[in-house]
């Protein structure tokens, strides 16, 4: 590393034949002093951080899954849930294919994407947590969390699983209307088939049971 305080006559020198802003004393010493601050403080701190990485054999992780762990160390990481997250561990389970309880089951999977996709876009950016109905607070309706997982072991387990009701009429003949069923300690969620035969329905439906989830949910 060259000297500050050396190459100064030389940055002296330059200046007076150039028409740029004089590099003064001050600011070579200010440089010096970061120069020191980063060889006597960062250094060692980052020195002493990795030996720590090392005990735990995070060094071969980091060094194995180098995406993963980037978030880790990045000011900013977002564990927001978005409509994404929560699609992509969906874990269904579906009548025979070609049935009709099948197609009806299909559909309440569109209208869910669909119902989720309309959340975000009519979502304000700023809004406060909680305010209003969002994707994040479907999430922590069926798992009881609202943000992403952490660690990769654990988004590769999570599933959320679905179940359709389709015999809601035979067990209670007489009611007219029931809600999605959450579990939230078995990440399932059961949706009344009979009383969501159409997106408008399936929206009303869910809408009521996230907004009073305290009276449908399942322990």
């Amino acid at each position: 590393m060259f000297d500050l305080i050396d190459i100064v006559p030389l940055k002296l020198e330059y200046c007076e034949r150039s028409s740029k802003p004089a590099f003064t004393l001050d600011i070579a010493f200010s440089f010096r002093a970061l120069a020191l601050h980063i060889t006597t403080k960062r250094i060692p701190m980052l020195q002493q951080l990795r030996v720590g990485l090392e005990r735990y054999d995070l060094i071969k992780v980091m060094q194995k899954k180098p995406q993963e762990c980037h978030d880790l160390f990045v000011i900013g990481y977002d564990d927001k849930v978005d409509s994404h997250y929560i699609l992509s561990h969906l874990a269904p389970e579906m009548s025979p294919i070609g049935s009709i309880k099948q197609v009806k089951e299909s559909k309440i999977m569109e209208f869910f994407q669909d119902f989720l996709l309309e959340l975000e876009d009519t979502q304000p950016e700023d809004a406060a947590a909680g305010e209003n109905l969002s994707v994040p607070k479907i999430m922590q309706w069926m798992t009881g969390q609202a943000h992403t997982h952490l660690l990769v072991s654990e988004r590769e387990k999570f599933n959320i699983v679905f179940k359709f009701d389709h015999c809601c009429l035979q067990h209670m003949p007489n009611h007219t209307v029931c809600y999605p069923i959450v579990s939230a300690c078995t990440n399932t969620i059961t949706f009344p088939v009979v009383h969501m035969v159409d997106y408008e329905s399936f929206k009303t439906l869910m809408q009521t049971a996230v907004t009073y989830g305290a009276s449908f949910d399942r322990v």
